[in-house]
């Protein structure tokens, strides 16, 4: 039985293919690649330790180095020892947008305690936003 002329059509396209190798005139599929930006050359996070009344809690501030909103952005506190060792963390989410070149501000009570503290982003969504804001 012979093939259909639609199948040989594509096998013989499939083998020329194959045999043009790469910067020979070959024409490959292409693939999207969508480059997004580490979270760490964008957001950078400064914060202080407070103690009132026997409660301990971290303030600070989220900026944004990039020309695009960042939103639901997560932050990530991990209470140290006085070796460095990891004894706790927790999950700290950034209410509202960090603005793009501004910051915003976050501010959590601790469940986790340690002599010092860490704190990284996590993830965040960007976005841009048209002329009347967002």
């Amino acid at each position: 039985m012979l093939p259909s002329p639609r199948r040989a059509l594509s096998w013989l396209f499939t083998m020329l293919m194959l045999s043009i190798g790469p910067g020979q005139g070959a024409v490959l599929p292409a693939m999207a690649q969508v480059m997004l930006p580490r979270l760490t050359s964008y957001l950078r996070v400064d914060f202080t330790t407070e103690s009132k009344g026997g409660r301990v809690r971290l303030t600070g501030y989220v900026y944004n180095t990039w020309d695009k909103w960042a939103t639901d952005v997560r932050l990530l506190v991990e209470a140290l020892d006085p070796s460095g060792q990891l004894v706790g963390s927790m999950p700290v989410s950034v209410y509202g947008k960090v603005p793009p070149g501004g910051r915003s501000y976050w501010d959590v009570p601790l469940t986790v305690s340690g002599s010092s503290y860490r704190v990284t982003v996590q993830s965040a969504d960007w976005r841009t936003y048209g002329a009347g804001g967002g």
